[in-house]
């Protein structure tokens, strides 16, 4: 059941990659898929909605616990979320990169 949860296919050959495979996401480097080479990004959707939740949990969060008004604790949400995303990422599903 964890190898299931760490593991995500690629989008292209459906092959496996394991989390190490990924951890280039991390770094926001390009991710290339090791059995057809094809480059790969984290889903779009997933991230947006990730962002979202992530950053209006935190800044309600932060408005709640300190005297900061609601415009700087969504800019001190967005910041925190921009460090914490790529660890998302990684555990959720690819698609191709098409930009490249």
């Amino acid at each position: 059941m964890l190898n299931e949860f760490i593991t995500r296919s690629c989008p292209c050959c459906n092959k496996p990659l394991k989390l190490s495979d990924r951890l280039a996401l991390l770094n926001r480097e390009p991710l290339n898929c090791k059995y057809c080479a094809k480059p790969l990004k984290p889903n779009v959707n997933i991230t947006l909605f990730n962002v979202f939740w992530l950053s209006m949990s935190i800044s309600w969060l932060i408005k709640n616990t300190t005297s900061l008004n609601y415009l700087y604790a969504l800019a001190a949400a967005l910041f925190t979320v921009s460090v914490f995303l790529p660890a998302l990422d990684l555990l959720f599903t690819l698609e191709p990169d098409e930009s490249g």
